[in-house]
């Protein structure tokens, strides 16, 4: 009876070593995948809306510095569409080429914010912010502050008022970039040494036909 007993359990032992073995054998069940996750969408920022463009014609810009006894600089510059392009952000020159950022931003009918950053040369490099208020068919306004910085001798904040307003056609005889500054007449891209191409100055330049109101 003992020996029926005994066989028994060496059969339950030799079966439950074979499942043992069956199991160390049995291939390991894959794991599920991981959940695809959608990337976030890249959100790109709009670009701000350029800047109206000034009205092609002749143009008045007075530019008075807060603070300093001088009086205001008065400036009578002939415009069109490409010498407003390069005109800086004070209007006066065209130091606009210089910056290597430039925003004007909406704030409302008539109004802009404005942001730049623009080059000197030699590391230096002047920041402008402020406001405009008008529009740029006739004539607007802007309270500006202009801190320079990168330069021992050049340091400074200044707080700028710009009053411009558009006179009329240019006269006959004038030609873009043309400025009338106390008296004295030149042309904007004579003194840059660049034609409205971008080349050296010819030694002259027909004048383009009138703008007519």
């Amino acid at each position: 009876m003992s020996q029926v007993r005994t066989g028994v359990i060496s059969g339950l032992a030799l079966l439950a070593g074979l499942a043992i073995l069956a199991g160390c054998h049995k291939k390991p069940e894959k794991a599920p995948p991981p959940a695809v996750v959608a990337p976030a969408p890249v959100v790109v920022p709009k670009p701000s809306p350029p800047r109206p463009p000034r009205k092609p014609g002749l143009w008045q810009t007075t530019l008075s510095e807060e603070g300093s006894p001088e009086r205001p600089e008065v400036f009578k510059i002939c415009i069109d569409a490409l010498t407003d392009q390069h005109l800086g952000i004070l209007g006066t020159d065209l130091s606009g080429d210089t910056c290597t950022s430039k925003t004007f931003s909406p704030q409302g009918e008539g109004n802009w914010g404005v942001l730049a950053e623009c080059s000197l040369g030699a590391g230096v490099v002047t920041e402008y912010s402020g406001s405009v208020t008008g529009d740029f068919n006739s004539q607007y306004e802007m309270n500006v502050r202009s801190q320079t910085t990168g330069g021992s001798q050049m340091n400074r904040v200044t707080n700028y008022v710009v009053s411009s307003k558009r006179l009329g056609a240019c006269a006959a005889g004038q030609k873009p970039g043309d400025v009338i500054n106390n008296g004295v007449k030149m042309n904007l891209f004579g003194m840059e040494g660049v034609n409205r191409g971008g080349a050296n100055a010819p030694a002259s330049e027909a004048p383009p036909p009138d703008v007519v109101d």
